[in-house]
C-alpha cells in the first residue's frame, strides 16, 4: 500500500512548485503501478552506499568519504520511488560508528518535503562526530535546506537552481465533494467530551478559518527557524528574506552566508 508520507492537512516544508511537480510524477505511478516497495527502495540505497564503500576497501583504502544523494522530495518513510529520512537517519548511525568513513557528503536536490521527521534527521547530522559537507548542483528548499543546514560545511555548485524557502505551510485539501459525487453522505459525530478533536479541520470546513492551521504551521516552523539560526550561527545574516521563504541563486546565498562556499563536487569531496 503506496502513500503512507501525507503532503496534505499537515505542516508542510516544501515549494509549492515543487509540490506540484511531485504529485504530477505520482499520479502515473497510481495509474500504472509502477511504485516498488519500502523493502526495495531501501535496499537500492544500501546497496549503492555498500558499493561505493567496497570500491575503497578493494583498493586498500582504509579511510574514506561516502557520498549520500538525498534527491526527490523529503518523506519520513522510504515509498513510492524515494528514500525516506528514517531510513537516511539508520544509515547514518552506522557510518557514525564506521571507523573507515572519514566525512558524509549530501549530495542534495529536492525542494522539500514533509516537515514530520526532518527535524530528527537534522539534528542527529548536526550532532556527528563524522565530518559532514552540504552539496548541490540543484534545489536546496525548505526541507532540504533543514538538512543541507545541518551539515557543517555548506557547498553548493555554481550552476545550482535555487536554495532557501526557509518556511512552513499547510497544503489544506476537502475531498468530500467526490465522495459525494460518488454517492457517498459522510457525517460526523463526535463524543460530547470530544471537543477539541480534529477542531482545526473543523474549522476550515465549516467556517472556512484557517486560524488553527496557522498555529500548527507556526509551531512547526518556530523550531524550523530555531534550529536553523543554531545550526548556522553567526555566519548567516539576517537580510530581511531569509526567515520568510526567499529564494536565492547562488552568488545571491553565498553574499548572505546561506552557503560557505562555490564548487564542484570533486572540489566538496577533497575536502575530507
Amino acid at each position: 500500500m503506496h502513500g503512507i508520507n501525507q503532503y496534505f492537512n499537515q505542516p508542510m516544508m516544501i515549494e509549492q512548485n515543487y509540490l506540484i511537480s511531485v504529485l504530477s510524477a505520482l499520479l502515473p505511478g497510481y495509474k500504472n503501478n509502477t511504485f516498488i516497495s519500502q523493502e526495495k527502495i531501501d535496499e537500492k540505497f544500501s546497496t549503492k552506499l555498500s558499493n561505493e564503500m567496497s570500491t575503497f576497501s578493494d583498493q586498500g583504502i582504509s579511510r574514506f568519504p561516502v557520498v549520500l544523494n538525498i534527491i526527490g522530495p523529503i518523506i519520513k518513510y522510504s515509498d513510492w520511488w524515494y528514500t525516506g529520512t528514517q531510513t537516511i537517519l539508520n544509515i547514518l548511525k552506522s557510518l557514525e560508528m564506521d571507523e573507515r568513513v572519514s566525512g558524509v557528503l549530501f549530495n542534495i536536490d529536492s525542494g522539500g518535503g514533509m516537515g514530520d521527521g526532518t527535524r530528527e534527521l537534522a539534528d542527529f547530522i548536526f550532532n556527528m562526530e563524522t565530518p559532514t559537507i552540504g552539496y548541490s548542483n540543484g534545489l536546496v528548499c525548505s526541507a532540504a535546506e533543514y538538512i543541507y543546514a545541518a551539515c557543517k560545511v555548506k557547498t553548493l555548485n555554481p550552476h545550482a537552481s535555487w536554495i532557501g524557502s526557509v518556511g512552513t505551510y499547510i497544503p489544506f485539501a476537502n475531498y468530500d465533494g467526490i465522495y459525494e459525487k460518488l454517492g457517498a453522505v459522510f457525517q460526523d459525530i463526535y463524543a460530547p467530551d470530544s471537543s477539541l478533536k480534529n477542531l482545526p479541520w473543523r474549522e476550515m470546513v465549516d467556517n472556512q478559518n484557517p486560524a488553527l492551521f496557522e498555529q500548527m504551521a507556526k509551531s512547526f516552523n518556530d523550531e524550523f527557524l530555531y534550529d536553523i539560526k543554531r545550526f548556522y550561527g553567526d555566519n548567516l545574516k539576517d537580510d530581511g528574506k531569509v526567515f520568510k521563504g526567499d529564494l536565492y541563486r547562488p552568488s545571491e546565498a553565498l553574499a548572505i552566508g546561506l552557503v560557505d562556499e562555490l564548487c564542484s563536487i570533486e572540489e566538496a569531496i577533497n575536502k575530507f
